[in-house]
């Protein structure tokens, strides 16, 4: 009998891959593939053609962007048809297109999204594996990062180290945690020589471009132009508002895409206005878009108001 095949579909940031590990370190994996959110349908179409029949494919830490829900919708069709089973982990909010795309999949299709926790946190629950000190442990970092807690100085250095890089070094991240190495002497050395000056380098950069305070509905707005892409959006918002430039909303324009900050109005809203999507307080919008388009909504959207958000209680 043909062995079954089981990919893992993960982002790449610490979060996802800290959920593509704890998979690996559960089941038997055959291929793990770290993924953009833009390029999430190519991978599923890609791994149902590697699976064959009667497979598995599981989706952590990537949220399906409303723009392509027809293609997920063929996807499913196809894994129906091929009776390959899809296991989706997810925090960040998903558009109700994408709900009413998946309805009459059940049979094929399980998954769970809570904005509260983190993907990795979601994966080991489902494994009853928070008891496992070291699952803990990658569960603890992704937490850390994802909700910008930033305890660890390992937090910071691989944040850092994964936005730095790309592709091959976020495989030798994965790799290095699937072996139990946390904090791998490899990556401790390449942030002591080559990452952190140049990189606070950028911030100092970037905080030289930035624009000054806007005010729309109420709101005061803080516009970084032109950020190098391998600057971290929220470590930005944290050094301009160390440096006195407090803001509601912080908009960071990287050369292919907009991030947005804020501690009191829902950004993922505006992103998924403009075909991106995250986090109530941190949020992307993918491709060129014009910052003129985010300050209208801004300025039209009446429910803004100016209260901050709580943040639950790790785990609970």
């Amino acid at each position: 009998m043909e062995e079954l095949k089981r990919v893992v579909i993960s982002h790449w940031d610490l979060d996802g891959i800290a959920g593509a590990t704890i998979v690996n370190l559960y089941m038997k994996v055959s291929k793990t593939i770290l993924s953009s959110i833009t390029a999430l349908t190519k991978y599923l179409a890609s791994a149902i053609n590697y699976v064959g029949r009667f497979g598995e494919i599981w989706v952590t830490d990537l949220n399906p962007q409303k723009k392509y829900a027809k293609d997920l919708r063929n996807i499913l069709i196809e894994a129906r048809r091929r009776k390959i089973k899809i296991y989706w982990f997810d925090h960040h909010e998903w558009d109700k297109k994408i709900y009413d795309t998946i309805i009459g999949f059940n049979d094929i299709l399980w998954y769970r999204v809570d904005p509260r926790t983190t993907a990795s946190d979601l994966v080991a629950r489902y494994f009853d594996a928070l008891h496992n000190e070291y699952v803990f442990k990658l569960v603890d970092l992704a937490f850390d990062d994802d909700f910008f807690i930033n305890r660890y100085e390992t937090t910071i250095m691989w944040r850092r180290v994964l936005r730095w890089y790309g592709w091959p070094i976020r495989y030798k991240a994965l790799e290095s945690f699937i072996k139990g190495e946390i904090r791998p002497a490899w990556m401790l050395e390449m942030y002591r020589r080559e990452v952190k000056n140049l990189y606070e380098n950028l911030i100092r950069e970037a905080m030289g471009r930035v624009d000054n305070i806007t005010t729309k509905n109420g709101l005061k707005l803080l516009i970084f132009q032109d950020v190098d892409p391998r600057v971290h959006p929220g470590e930005l918002a944290l050094i301009a508002r160390q440096n006195g430039l407090t803001a509601d909303v912080y908009i960071i324009r990287y050369p292919r895409g907009v991030s947005l900050r804020s501690d009191y109005i829902d950004v993922a809203m505006i992103a998924k206005k403009l075909g991106g999507g995250g986090h109530k307080n941190a949020a992307g919008i993918p491709g060129l878009i014009d910052v003129d388009k985010i300050l209208e909504i801004i300025s039209n959207e009446e429910k803004f108001k100016k209260e901050k958000f709580f943040i639950p209680p790790y785990l609970q």
